[in-house]
């Protein structure tokens, strides 16, 4: 397959990524005076997991007046089991309230009652701090943000895969990659911004969006940039559907409306497994605790049983819209089962979410630091609003120092006889080999770990990689699955072998040989970055002052 043009766009900052934090990270540049070109491989604003998430988001200032961003800072780092990164926690919290009022100025309708806000208090908060859209639907929010975006000057580029990212004279150039018509883009730029969110789609059960397939975290690492806190992936206890595409939240059924988790046998699981306290049924615990029955041959068709029979009528009537279509008032029961929901780790970032390499930024869930070894309920689009717009204040800045972009790279041809060079009329179907990654990443370094499935997991993924180095790739749609199938290889290693390394059990990851939190020697991030043809790990000890906090 040869590519039938080359095109070249310049801007001052780019931004990679059309979902909540590329949309929110534009605007802000824009408003800074930067011209910005958000480059997407889906439809700007669609295709992301801000449009399909259930819109609600932590921010301080609009309930409890007890609250403020220290709370919220000291409940998402005690949340995160001491691994997150204070300094950065701060700004998002900090930075949360003003989000409400961006929102709304953008379009965005959110839930109020006789005028003023509805705020909730979601498992490990210590406040009521929740806002959320008017109808518990992501594209409430998001929409706006792009036809605001839009109207104020952002330019768009749409069903573009970036593949590499180049650096000249110790910082951020710009980047390339290829489009679904076949065409070899070139984006010379001052700075650049990553939001391209996780990595779920590595998993053969995920509630994520298509394209959330660890593309910000290969291209950070391919310059040598150092990824952390990876082995940290959430799985959200109850989901609907085959694959678990639809969360049905437990936080609204389960602990405010009241409902049953059941096993095959009838017995109450949160009984089972101590947690009785709505306080402690953070999403971790209550996964663990499904899979676990699941394991051991109590399910009910491969999932538990949520009976929402004991749930009041007007909470069932706000949240008709999470249940199945056709569901009727006497189907009391329902099949759940965890899924995929959230990543962690991501490209490390500093307090304005620069990487080390200057002029590049990222935000939102490519990026790791805000939440540890577990995410609290709401924090990722508080994530998302909030760093995105530090992400674009700072780049827009950066870009001013640097000046206008330089031409293509010299590398730009070196990518694209790469991407070329993929191309093969035989070898295996991208979507088999990306379907066996899901298949052991969800039975081997999914919610349940153990060394033997790791080094399991992690020989299967090696011939995977092997296997994908002649895939049968005819034309450039074929080339864009290749690609993320390339990329889910790599954070798919990286999630065992952080896993491996890591011997304890803390937040998300649970290993079974190692089933307890061990403050003593683990307090301390797993450092990834590139070493030759491989990659090389270091734990970090977090620094003493967020040690203190763990006692």
């Amino acid at each position: 397959m040869q590519f039938k043009a080359l095109r070249t766009v310049s801007c001052d900052v780019l931004v990679i990524g059309g979902g909540g934090a590329g949309l929110r990270a534009a605007i802000k540049a824009r408003e800074m005076g930067a011209d910005v070109l958000v480059v997407s491989k889906s439809r700007v604003g669609y295709g992301n997991n801000t449009y399909i998430s259930g819109a609600n988001f932590a921010a301080v200032g609009w309930g409890d007046l007890n609250d403020d961003h220290e709370v919220h800072t000291r409940d998402t780092v005690i949340g995160g089991r001491f691994l997150g990164d204070p300094k950065l926690v701060s700004v998002m919290a900090r930075e949360a309230g003003a989000q409400v009022s961006f929102l709304e100025r953008c379009g965005a309708g959110l839930a109020r009652k006789q005028g003023r806000l509805r705020v909730a208090q979601a498992p490990g908060h210590s406040y009521r701090r929740h806002v959320r859209s008017e109808h518990h639907l992501g594209r409430d929010l998001i929409l706006p943000l792009r036809n605001y975006a839009a109207k104020s000057g952002v330019r768009f580029m749409e069903r573009v895969f970036i593949s590499r990212l180049f650096a000249r004279d110790g910082r951020i150039s710009g980047a390339a990659g290829a489009s679904l018509d076949g065409i070899f883009f070139i984006f010379p730029a001052c700075s650049a911004i990553l939001a391209t969110g996780g990595y779920a789609q590595a998993y053969m059960h995920t509630n994520n969006a298509a394209g959330i397939t660890g593309d910000g975290q290969a291209l950070a690492f391919d310059l040598g940039l150092s990824l952390k806190d990876v082995e940290f992936v959430q799985y959200y206890p109850t989901a609907l559907g085959r694959l678990g595409n639809r969360t049905i939240l437990y936080e609204a059924f389960v602990i405010r409306g009241g409902a049953l988790l059941k096993n095959a046998r009838g017995e109450d699981i949160r009984v089972k497994h101590g947690l009785t306290d709505p306080g402690a049924v953070t999403r971790d615990r209550l996964a663990r605790a499904l899979m676990t029955e699941i394991l051991e041959g109590l399910d009910v068709n491969g999932g538990v049983i949520m009976d929402i029979s004991p749930v009041p009528e007007r909470i069932i009537d706000g949240l008709r819209f999470m249940l199945p279509a056709g569901w009727r008032p006497d189907q009391q029961e329902l099949i759940v089962s965890p899924t995929t929901h959230f990543c962690m780790g991501g490209v490390v970032i500093n307090e304005r979410t620069e990487t080390a390499l200057p002029g590049l930024f990222a935000a939102g869930e490519v990026s790791a630091g805000v939440h540890g070894a577990n995410r609290l309920a709401g924090n990722a689009l508080t994530e998302v609003f909030a760093l995105g717009e530090t992400a674009g204040q700072a780049a827009a800045l950066r870009a001013r120092e640097a000046g206008p972009p330089n031409g293509p790279p010299a590398e730009a041809d070196e990518e694209r006889s790469r991407l070329e060079s993929l191309s093969s009329p035989e070898g295996t179907k991208v979507k088999v080999l990306t379907r066996s990654l899901k298949e052991v990443m969800w039975s081997k370094a999914g919610i349940v770990r153990h060394e033997k499935g790791l080094k399991e997991a992690r020989a299967r993924i090696e011939e995977l990689a092997f296997l994908s180095q002649r895939a049968e790739v005819t034309e450039p749609v074929h080339l864009i699955r290749c690609l993320e199938l390339k990329n889910m290889l790599l954070l798919a290693e990286m999630v065992c072998r952080a896993g491996l390394m890591r011997t304890e059990t803390r937040g998300s990851h649970y290993r079974q040989d190692f089933p307890e939190e061990d403050n003593t020697d683990w307090l301390k991030n797993i450092f990834i970055r590139k070493a030759g043809a491989g990659m090389s790990l270091e734990p970090v000890p977090v620094p003493p002052e967020t040690a203190a906090m763990a006692g």
